[in-house]
């Protein structure tokens, strides 16, 4: 039995980690250092959520097999049995793609932010059949759609909270 694991892509996972680290830090340099009580509770307030995110982001898989589709989040796990899919479709919003699996039991949705998207809706399309799924799911496997603004501004926030970490250790 061959599977095929897809992960959300380490160009988003990297600088995702590194702005949770950076935010640890400067709440770190709040709690240790110079910071005021209100800028403690903001930090911590926009840490653990980061923190949650980036676990989440960081163990979601979807593992497909003979048998259908294992959906792996943070804790929870639901295994679609390829029998069960009822109807994919597609939701496009800028460059952003979801892919929404209707199942006996409710629905399901995929994101574009997984590595070889193509192949994830292509190998869907195989299992499930043609006759499932709309025309716009099978227009992505042949022209996917990229995402960069939330890699752009992923980075861009990576740069920002550098900056107020260096404003913070540096006397001014």
């Amino acid at each position: 039995m061959s599977s095929k694991i897809f992960k959300i892509r380490q160009a988003l996972l990297i600088p995702f980690a590194i702005n949770t680290g950076l935010l640890l830090i400067l709440l770190c340099l709040s709690i240790f250092f110079k910071g005021s009580p209100i800028e403690r509770i903001v930090l911590t307030v926009i840490f653990i959520p980061t923190l949650i995110l980036f676990l989440e982001a960081a163990n979601r898989t979807a593992t497909m097999g003979e048998q259908g589709i294992l959906l792996r989040k943070f804790l929870r796990k639901r295994d679609l049995r390829w029998e069960d899919i009822t109807h994919v479709g597609c939701l496009i919003i800028r460059k952003r793609v979801y892919l929404l699996l209707t199942t006996t039991k409710g629905f399901h949705i995929l994101s574009n932010a997984y590595d070889d998207f193509s192949a994830l809706v292509r190998n869907i399309v195989d299992h499930v059949g043609i006759d499932k799924s709309e025309e716009e799911v099978r227009h992505q496997i042949e022209n996917p759609l990229k995402n960069a603004s939330d890699l752009v501004s992923m980075w861009f926030a990576v740069i920002v909270i550098a900056g107020i970490i260096i404003m913070k250790i540096l006397p001014v």
